[in-house]
């Protein structure tokens, strides 16, 4: 029998910091929370009228194959192990487990608090947010030297996402957590649309706040750093991107892949809008989503730069093509092509050959990053972007490749799930991860990296004082110094 997980933190020589577990919320104790918040008249909508994850969750096979309605979770949480059910759920008892999990300190997201960011009616979307935060807050506040619950921050609106950030700085919570997106309405929808890019009729698109957002967040931004927050992205929070869940009869189908399938255009969006080039300083965390993807990402965009940035454009420009050249070796060598073509107007035709299209107003698609060569690209992603990671995730070996641009180590960050079905007993976890460096394929010094000095410094950035009054205060000081 292997080591336990209290043994392994026990032989490490450093604290065990994990950026996302959760909560089971206990409703009946959130209710009078959203009650306040809400007022009579919302409360009393907002208790009797299903939810959009309701109707999904209820929906029957039969049903779901004809609307098309995936197959959501399932069995989601811990059952045979009851006690590890109840720990979700009630945190003095979480609290009580800690040093048999392994972790010094948990940052806990929630569960039944999925999808209140992307609730369509605003008041009840901001006064639901409102009451689970002031829940979050009440609730874990007695246990803050070993865990805190994040609040949930609507993003529909930057006006609405300022308004809730100053509401949990107000609330002492210390990790806020945004949603991947937003779901908007096409201004000009054609239903007979002819863009093989869109669904036909399709009336909405999905909105990763960065290329293209028809709203300015960088005052959101700009708020999360002022009140030192790191900005979280967790996905479930609001709306999902439709295409994210397809299969109408398998989960695990619809699972596999999804996080990481929804962060990879958030941060494509972020990092392509400049975001991080106007925030250097404002870490951003991209949670339960692996982090194997984003060393893919980072090496396509490099690759894009190389070919596609301002001045190589000009191999690519249609106005350089050599036309008498070009027709000169279509006679030379191309007569058999012109003889399966028949009588045609050759000039007329050669000009349909290279891929044109219509350009945008600005060519320069780089034009937020302020890059000149690779290696800014690497120093705009790298510090700044955090991926969270799951305990049996082998491709976090991918964060700390020798192959990677510039031999860049990207920062992976610990992520146990505790409280959700793929944590198949809570006292495990740590040991399960740990055993990555058995197998080989952590060293000790990356999974060092991986559970106490990447959540540690992604935590700190914004927040210099965020450990102190923990479990693990002292050796996180020790490592800021």
């Amino acid at each position: 029998m292997g080591e336990t997980s209290r043994q392994v933190r026990e032989a490490l020589g450093h604290p065990v910091l994990d950026v996302d577990g959760h909560v089971i919320e206990f409703m009946p104790a959130v209710l009078p929370y959203i009650r306040e918040a809400l007022g009579p008249k919302l409360f009393d909508r907002y208790v009797n009228q299903p939810s959009p994850i309701a109707k999904i969750l209820g929906a029957d096979t039969a049903t779901r194959a004809e609307q098309r309605t995936p197959q959501s979770a399932w069995w989601g949480t811990p059952a045979k192990n009851t006690r590890d059910l109840a720990t979700g759920a009630i945190p003095g008892l979480m609290y009580e487990r800690f040093e048999e999990f392994g972790i010094d300190y948990s940052v806990l997201f929630p569960t039944k608090g999925f999808g209140i960011a992307g609730i369509a009616d605003q008041d009840l979307r901001l006064g639901v947010c409102r009451g689970f935060n002031e829940f979050y807050a009440d609730t874990y506040r007695p246990y803050g030297d070993r865990m805190t619950a994040a609040g949930v921050i609507p993003m529909h609106t930057p006006e609405e996402a300022i308004a809730e950030l100053e509401h949990c700085k107000q609330l002492g919570l210390k990790v806020i957590g945004f949603p991947e997106g937003v779901t908007r309405a096409i201004p000009k929808p054609v239903l007979d649309n002819p863009s093989p890019f869109l669904f036909p009729g399709q009336t909405h698109y999905f909105d990763w706040y960065g290329i293209d957002s028809p709203l300015d967040y960088d005052p959101v931004w700009a708020k999360t750093q002022e009140l030192g927050f790191a900005a979280m992205f967790h996905g479930g929070l609001g709306n999902m991107p439709s295409g994210s869940f397809t299969a109408t009869t398998n989960y695990t189908f619809n699972h596999i892949g999804s996080f990481a399938q929804r962060m990879h255009p958030l941060c494509k969006s972020l990092f392509m809008g400049g975001v991080t080039a106007r925030f250097p300083g404002l870490p951003f965390g991209f949670l339960e989503c692996g982090v194997g993807w984003a060393v893919i990402l980072l090496c396509d965009i490099i690759e894009h730069w190389e070919k596609r940035n301002i001045d190589d454009l000009a191999r690519l420009d249609p106005s350089t093509i050599d036309w008498a050249q070009f027709e000169s070796l279509f006679h030379s060598h191309g007569k058999d092509l012109l003889a399966k073509a028949g009588d045609i107007d050759l000039a007329g035709a050669m000009r349909n050959l290279p891929g044109a299209g219509t350009p945008p107003d600005d060519h320069d698609e780089w034009r937020f990053l302020d890059i000149a060569d690779k290696r800014d690209i690497v120093d705009r992603f790298v510090p700044n972007f955090y991926f969270g990671c799951e305990a049996d995730d082998r491709t976090i070996a991918f964060a700390f490749a020798p192959g990677n641009p510039f031999g860049a180590r990207l920062k992976p960050v610990f992520s146990s799930d505790l409280s959700h079905w793929d944590v198949p007993e809570m006292n495990e976890v740590v040991e399960e991860a740990h055993g990555l460096v058995h197998k080989g394929v952590l060293t000790e010094q990356d999974f060092r990296e991986l559970v106490f000095e990447n959540p540690a410094n992604l935590l700190l950035r914004q927040n210099p004082d965020f450990f102190v009054g923990t479990v693990a205060e002292s050796q996180v000081q020790a490592l800021a110094s």
